[in-house]
């Protein structure tokens, strides 16, 4: 019998949040640092399990980020992260009664769709059309000069 040469072991744990509490996550199923953790919650905009961008991490992404896939992924996954941040601020804002900009209405609006199109769990498409699809989000919600990116980034690849 002939076994292969290489490959690699991926082990996922999940540690289940008793009613949704951050504060009492059971088991601690490792002690090991892990490489990546995917945070995933109930989006109450969606209706959808999506992947929390703020408490998710990887510590290898920046060995692959804009190396081995398109140049503007960084660029565009900061700017996704903080166009999500400012939905955030938005909520917290409506949620204590204070009025909305037309700003904060286009992030609550953008952050759905975000969450919808490119967060939720069952969406499964390659990281060309996840770049793509972030494009066309920040041009429905957003102008070019609202979005921090590198200006010939915007030129190439704003929809």
């Amino acid at each position: 019998m002939q076994l292969p040469s290489g490959g690699s072991i991926t082990i996922i744990a999940v540690t289940t949040l008793s009613g949704g509490d951050i504060t009492h996550a059971i088991p601690d199923n490792t002690g090991y640092i892990t490489e990546g953790q995917l945070f995933l919650r109930n989006d109450t905009d969606t209706g959808k399990v999506i992947v929390d961008p703020f408490r998710s991490l990887s510590r290898l992404k920046q060995l692959v980020i804009g190396k081995k896939t398109r140049e503007d992924h960084p660029q565009v996954m900061n700017m996704a992260v903080r166009l999500y941040s400012d939905a955030a601020g938005a909520k917290t804002k409506l949620e204590n009664g204070f009025d909305l900009s037309d700003y904060d209405e286009r992030a609550l609006a953008f952050a759905k769709e975000y969450s919808d199109k490119l967060l939720s769990i069952d969406v499964n498409i390659d990281i060309t059309e996840m770049l793509d699809t972030a494009w066309t989000l920040f041009a429905k919600y957003f102008k070019k000069s609202e979005v921090s990116i590198k200006a010939e980034l915007v030129e190439k690849y704003w929809k």
